[in-house]
């Protein structure tokens, strides 16, 4: 894959109090929910096919007067190529595998801006990623948003990062996720916060077409997909940027 396009999500750092957490809900009820939820998207059997994921679109973002394409490339669970191009503006591109990421040729692991797109990769991975083995998974219980009654399921990652999903108890679909990291340094957490919408059902397989995209309460932009493949195999050299 060439790197035409660049992925210029920005990357908004806003500093934010912790995720609100409601009562925890007993544990024994977090897998049943999961399979809910897996069951919304379309089921396992499904999801397990859909191990590599091409995502074609446009982007718009507060840093950029016009609409950019993307592209991104996932591959379960957690390796994630995105390219992003706005008029007048060079292409971006970052990569984030093998715990390690690239940022247009330069390596960035262990920096903020790693931590970012390893969030965007789990959530671009939900509700797959709760399914993986050894996911952790905990039930936060309910929540309200917007006047709308959304059950909280938070999946953990390594080094303290983290990814809410807030789903719908009725239709099992994820209609907001926040991902968060530590501040460094301490003294908070710094969040994203993305909204779904446009569910469309593509080889078995549910997706939101469209996605909302905020940092600290801010809206920053939003992503529009116009077409969605489920690969055998990501394309050689996907996520071999300098890594």
């Amino acid at each position: 894959m060439r790197p035409t396009l660049r992925p210029a999500l920005v990357l908004s750092i806003a500093l934010a109090s912790a995720l609100p957490s409601p009562a925890h809900a007993a544990g024994d009820e977090v897998q049943p929910f999961v399979a809910r939820v897996l069951a919304a998207y379309g089921g396992k059997a499904a999801l397990e096919r859909a191990r590599v994921i091409r995502q074609e679109g446009t982007v718009t973002s507060l840093m950029h007067p016009g609409a950019g394409r993307i592209v991104r490339l996932l591959q379960r669970p957690a390796s994630l190529r995105v390219e992003v191009a706005y008029p007048g503006a060079p292409p971006e591109v970052r990569v984030v595998h093998g715990g390690r990421g690239d940022r247009d040729g330069v390596e960035v692991t262990g920096t903020p801006a790693h931590a970012a797109m390893v969030l965007q990769a789990a959530r671009l991975a939900l509700p797959f990623a709760m399914a993986e083995p050894g996911a952790k998974v905990e039930d936060r219980g309910e929540l309200e948003r917007e006047g709308r009654k959304l059950r909280a399921l938070a999946l953990t990652l390594a080094g303290g990062l983290e990814v809410v999903a807030e789903v719908d108890p009725k239709s099992g679909r994820i209609l907001r996720s926040v991902g968060s990291m530590p501040v460094p340094g301490g003294g908070g957490r710094i969040e994203f916060a993305t909204a779904y919408s446009e569910f469309k059902t593509v080889d078995g397989v549910l997706f939101a077409f469209h996605e909302e995209n905020w940092a600290r309460g801010q809206h920053t932009g939003d992503t529009s997909l116009e077409k969605i493949e489920l690969l055998r195999e990501a394309p050689p050299g996907a996520f071999s940027e300098r890594l």
